[in-house]
């Protein structure tokens, strides 16, 4: 990957956002968890092509796993937390037919805010 193809990735977190923005406040609380979620994927994978010219598979293990590459160069891992209980919190809902609650599909927009925002900070794209 190029180090250029990140602003692509954040572009797509944004328009992740924008819309589980729209859906939590229509009261779509599993299309807004989900769409927070993968706003903070492609915000992640931003990051991580950024900084590593390297983005995880599907496995999202592996995008943790690069989210702590990233964190050890910048020295701040506030987020790596938030993005890994995101992430379980999706694969619950989508692998094990949970149904994300208005709490949680609240949370997980909040969070995708803070995270986007971090690494607009880092990227500056």
């Amino acid at each position: 990957m190029k180090r250029s193809e990140a602003a692509g990735y954040l572009n797509k977190a944004r328009e992740f956002l924008a819309s589980a923005q729209d859906n939590l406040e229509r009261g779509r609380h599993n299309a807004a968890g989900f769409n927070a979620t993968q706003s903070m994927i492609n915000a992640n994978d931003a990051l991580t092509v950024f900084f590593l010219e390297q983005r995880a598979s599907t496995d999202h293990r592996e995008a943790v796993r690069l989210h702590v590459d990233v964190v050890k160069t910048i020295k701040d891992g506030k987020n790596r937390e938030t993005l890994k209980r995101s992430l379980d919190m999706r694969s619950e809902a989508g692998y094990l037919g949970k149904t994300i609650s208005k709490k949680n599909s609240e949370r997980l927009v909040k969070d995708a805010v803070s995270f986007l925002g971090w690494v607009e900070k880092y990227l500056k794209l």
